[in-house]
């Protein structure tokens, strides 16, 4: 039995013989990008009716022989636009391991192939584009409505600069929009733990890092295994009084959220793996990757609660700073 995509695609190389070569041939080259992806032929087929500002429903009706000729005649700067997106990709740290939403590149595609630059400030908007459409699961639902909706916007915004105060304006399905309340910002520091969201917004606080020459971990201020049971239990508190049960679980839950998680060369956190913040910040000299630690505190595990509420409000400082 043919899969929807496998129909798709026959569809596809009755009007054009060598598309399901070139098509194979493109995903090879992106799916190696960096640390690799997993694009697909449905995200192929979406981008080019996206690009060429056709109906982006995966039916057959919609790859006419017509639609299919004017991908054909477009194909080599369709590939190049999706070939220089995934390049940004890479450069941004985003792989197979932290992409969740491949739909939401799309528009990112459409912007360069409408002649959009990659210059430093549009590239900053692009982040947190990527970011901000991810976190917010703007493609969770209705994706094709999204993806339309977004659409529109980049066609009435200037075409050689992308910003995210174009996109502000966009609402998606459930009254959903792409811009942050001060309020959800806060919000994210109890509501995510370690993983592709937690990555995506320490993306944005650590902008300057070379992503695509290193591979980043995500690395626990306080370790991880820090908080085990032989090495918490019997910890004196700064008030002076012995750490609870109840106190306990809520820091091991607490150790995976983002106020006690950074970025670090891959190389870097092996060596860190489990040396206590307080001695890891005596021996390390990259000033680069110890940000936003709040000044004239205790760095000790005891002062766990005071460490997690000042790097938070830095954090959420810087945060709100981007996203608002």
């Amino acid at each position: 039995v043919l899969s929807k995509s496998d129909l798709l695609f026959s569809t596809i190389v009755s009007h054009w013989d060598k598309a399901r070569d070139e098509i194979d041939k493109l995903l090879s080259e992106i799916n190696k990008k960096g640390e690799g992806f997993k694009f697909s032929n449905d995200f192929i087929m979406r981008t080019c009716l996206y690009l060429l500002d056709m109906s982006v429903a995966l039916k057959v009706e919609t790859f006419k022989k017509d639609s299919v000729l004017k991908i054909k005649q477009n194909w080599d700067a369709i590939r190049k636009a999706i070939k220089d997106t995934v390049d940004l990709l890479n450069e941004f740290g985003f792989n197979s391991e932290n992409m969740i939403s491949y739909v939401a590149v799309s528009p990112m595609v459409y912007y360069r192939y409408k002649g959009g630059n990659f210059d430093s400030s549009s590239k900053v908007e692009l982040r947190k584009y990527i970011v901000i459409a991810q976190v917010r699961q703007i493609f969770g639902t209705a994706s094709n409505s999204a993806l339309t909706s977004i659409r529109e916007a980049l066609k009435a915004a200037p075409a050689n600069s992308f910003s995210m105060a174009n996109l502000n304006a966009v609402r998606f399905t459930g009254d959903r929009s792409l811009r942050y309340t001060a309020d959800e910002i806060d919000s994210m520091f109890d509501t995510y733990e370690i993983g592709a969201y937690t990555f995506m917004l320490l993306s944005l606080l650590y902008p300057n890092l070379k992503y695509s020459q290193k591979g980043f971990h995500q690395d626990h201020m306080h370790p991880y295994t820090g908080f085990e049971e032989s090495k918490i239990d019997g910890l004196i508190l700064p008030d002076g009084t012995v750490i609870d049960d109840d106190t306990k679980e809520d820091w091991r839950r607490r150790r995976n959220t983002l106020a006690n998680l950074q970025l670090l060369e891959g190389r870097e956190n092996e060596s860190k793996n489990a040396t206590p913040l307080v001695d890891w910040l005596k021996i390390t000299e990259n000033s680069e990757n110890a940000k936003y630690l709040p000044g004239d505190i205790s760095y000790e595990l005891s002062n766990f609660e005071e460490f997690m509420e000042k790097r938070q409000e830095l954090m959420s400082k810087a945060l709100k700073d981007i996203l608002l």
